[in-house]
């Protein structure tokens, strides 16, 4: 009792330092400059709040991933990624957090990272046992605990035992397994000094003894475990706690207590955006009041209960959902609708086996084709050792004889013509390499072209002939026999054409505008500009400083190109009514910027998305070694692009079109 109080004396003492901590890490914010610094302030006021304000560390996390991501830190990558994968997955977005987990153990395992490594493969371990996938669990929290224990951290050996005996008490149903991983895991506690992991295997031991129905001790053993989280604040540890009281009160039928625990743990999931518990939750507090006797409570908690559960994908909440409403629905004599709600619960049951058999099926399946694969390896392995034994007699022998070639013909013709040789060799290589830096040069430019050309041809003036031969088809119809009929295709015909001519000349000032290249960036982007205010979309302003002279032309028709890119992906997803195009240029720097006032959006959604948008952008960037920057954010309005090049790229350099003129 004495090491008690001292415990809890000293948590508190830690809760105090770690508010002002929190004040003054969220004050430093405001002063710093450096990205790397402000990842790292993110991650320790992340770090404070985990246990306590799940949601409010989320946010932090999520900004903190997103600054290393954009500026490719791996390292920060690794060290946001754990949190924010583990994050996702307690939010319902399982296939999201599963993605950056794998990049996070691949990166972490290239570094050297092991804590982060192991924590992320126990992460991945904790999202396939939610979804019940017990055999792609447990190897995932076996390397996590094989990688803790490399590094002596038995803390984490602790937590990764705890979930290997988790699958074996939930998933396999070896209660006795079970509890022998659980007393090594407390042997490996307390060697950590992990207090908080000994009130986790309190918890589970608790439910074991919940399962075989000796109610008194899983009681007693939840309350030593919810003791010990509430010390460390550890809100989601106490929900499940809380959770497990109502349990055991509702089979012992003292419903009242129950429903009171339950409710408690509700409004905590509620706290902590636990959509799996919150789903729970609810189902539990509605089973209670159908108990009860109050039926439309009960209802009404269920089907809470069940929207939850399918929004989330969380399918055994539904079937648990239909199947307790369907008993109450029973017991108040509802026999049709008992029947609905039962029919339900067998369509949900019925989806789980199915995708559980088939994944059974894939993982035989796989494993067939893997054994099948090894022996086919083996063979072609004995074959190409076979071959190898032979190509090497072939080669020795060979090179035996191009040796007495080689010697026959240098004493008959070496002194002679070396000079002469050398000179021809030496003029061939040359015209060798020019040809073929030409031909590189000149395939490079055409399928880019091609591709370019190809691409705006199918996504415009092909819909258009779409339309013209859908318009056309008409003409079979019986209503056309009807000259009015005849004369409305013949309109609309009329119109498509006009579409596909304006088309086409857009097009051809998409593929190389002449102003570009006769007057420069300046007056082609003025134009640009005018052909989109003229569209009546959207009023498009150009505000040019300093640019007098001509650029080089790679770098003009670069940033003409960017230009557009932007400005096209703007019009199309933005819904903007304003958009300024500025460049400004001083002696050592050139800047173009695009500023729209449109939907802002996820700015790491547009770095990572499978369009070909940014590859472009990156693309032209590197011809020219240009930086890239972009401001935008999804809950305000507005976005501003801007590209930055340095003294190195706008040195003048005449365009061809001008060393033409002047010639």
């Amino acid at each position: 009792m004495r090491l008690l109080i001292l415990v809890c004396s000293a948590l508190l003492c830690s809760v105090f330092l770690n508010a002002q901590n929190l004040d003054s890490l969220k004050h430093s914010l405001k002063n710093v400059d450096d990205d790397s610094t402000r990842i790292e302030t993110y991650l320790a006021i992340h770090d404070i709040l985990k246990l306590s304000d799940f949601s409010t560390a989320s946010k932090y996390i999520d900004s903190a991933y997103v600054t290393a991501k954009k500026i490719n830190w791996k390292l920060g990558i690794a060290k946001t990624g754990q949190f924010h994968g583990a994050a996702l997955s307690l939010t319902g977005k399982s296939e999201q957090a599963k993605q950056v987990l794998n990049e996070v153990v691949k990166i972490s395992s290239e570094l050297g990272e092991v804590t982060i490594q192991a924590y992320s493969e126990m992460t991945l371990g904790n999202i396939e046992y939610d979804l019940s996938n017990y055999a792609k669990a447990l190897p995932h929290y076996l390397a996590s605990q094989k990688l803790y224990e490399s590094i002596d951290n038995y803390a984490g050996s602790s937590s990764a035992l705890i979930w290997i005996g988790i699958i074996n008490q939930f998933g396999l149903k070896d209660y006795a397994k079970a509890i022998e991983v659980y007393k090594n895991a407390s042997k490996m506690a307390e060697k950590g000094n992990s207090t908080l992991n000994q009130g986790y295997i309190y918890s589970n031991l608790a439910t074991i003894y919940y399962e075989q129905s000796r109610f008194d001790s899983a009681i007693n053993y939840i309350k030593k475990s919810n003791l010990i989280k509430e010390t460390f604040n550890d809100k989601r540890g106490l929900a499940n706690g809380l959770e497990s009281l109502g349990n055991c009160y509702f089979y012992m039928n003292d419903l009242d207590r129950a429903v009171g625990y339950y409710e408690q743990a509700l409004t905590m999931r509620k706290a902590l955006a636990d959509s799996t518990g919150i789903a729970s939750a609810y189902i539990n507090v509605g089973r209670v009041y159908g108990e009860k006797g109050e039926i439309d409570r009960a209802f009404t908690a269920l089907d809470k209960g069940r929207e939850i559960a399918e929004n989330i994908g969380f399918k055994e909440g539904v079937q648990q959902s239909f199947l307790v409403k369907s008993d109450f629905l029973e017991k108040a004599s509802r026999y049709k609708e008992a029947l609905f709600s039962y029919k339900s619960f067998k369509t949900v049951s019925d989806s789980m086996y199915n995708i559980a058999s088939r994944r059974v099926l894939e993982e035989l399946q796989l494993q067939y084709e893997t054994e099948k694969k090894e022996q086919q390896i083996a063979l072609q392995e004995a074959q190409l050792g076979e071959q190898a034994l032979k190509l090497e007699r072939n080669r020795l022998l060979m090179i035996g004889l191009i040796l007495i070639a080689i010697l026959f013909l240098a004493v008959i013709f070496l002194v002679r013509n070396r000079a002469k040789k050398n000179e021809q060799l030496i003029l061939q290589q040359a015209q060798l390499k020019l040809r073929e830096a030409e031909l590189n040069a000149v395939i490079n430019s055409q399928e880019k072209e091609r591709n370019r050309f190809a691409r705006d041809l199918h996504d415009g003036f092909g819909q258009l002939i779409s339309v013209l031969k859908l318009n056309l088809s008409g003409l079979s119809d019986k209503d056309a026999q009807h000259p009015e009929k005849r004369l409305e295709v013949f309109k609309n015909g009329e119109s498509v054409i006009n579409d596909m001519y304006a088309e086409l000349r857009s097009i051809c000032f998409d593929l190389m505008p002449q102003t570009l290249v006769k007057k420069g960036i300046t007056t082609a982007l003025k134009e640009f500009g005018d052909r989109i205010t003229q569209s009546k979309k959207v009023v498009c302003e150009v505000i040019v400083f300093s640019n007098k002279e001509r650029l080089p032309e790679i770098v003009e028709i670069s940033l003409f190109r960017i230009c557009q890119e932007w400005v096209n992906n703007v019009m199309k997803y933005a819904g903007a009514s304003h958009i300024t195009i500025q460049l400004t240029r001083d002696e050592t720097e050139l800047t173009l910027t695009v500023e729209d006032d449109g939907k802002g959006f996820d700015t790491e959604l547009f770095y990572n998305g499978k369009g070909n948008g940014w590859k472009n952008i990156q693309t032209r960037l590197n011809l020219i070694k240009g930086e890239f920057d972009l401001d935008s954010h999804p809950d305000r309005r507005g976005t501003m692009m801007t590209v930055n090049l340095h003294e190195a790229s706008i040195k003048r350099i005449p365009t061809s079109t001008e060393k033409q003129i002047t010639a």
